[in-house]
């Protein structure tokens, strides 16, 4: 995917009130993409990713909630603690 793409991407994301980062370089790799959608982070409810199908290459975009708010995965948005689904 070109770099004009990634930026157009990123800048919606962060229209819609997301904050977009670049994937650090950590000891252990992520999960690859295999589909299109949004996924929860398994270690921090604060995270999640979501996964882009560029003309079959899939680019992994990941996501920090805004302070104090987590990842509801129904709703695909961050949301209060309280407004989370019981566990």
């Amino acid at each position: 995917m070109n770099r004009t793409r990634r930026v157009a991407a990123a800048l919606l994301l962060a229209l819609a009130g997301l904050s977009y980062s670049v994937p650090a370089q950590a000891a252990a790799a992520p999960p690859a993409c295999t589909e299109e959608g949004f996924f929860p982070n398994p270690d921090d409810q604060s995270k999640f990713h979501r996964c882009v199908d560029f003309d079959g290459d899939f680019t992994r975009f990941d996501f920090q909630c805004g302070p104090g708010t987590l990842y509801h995965p129904e709703l695909i948005a961050c949301v209060h603690p309280w407004q989370m689904p019981p566990e």
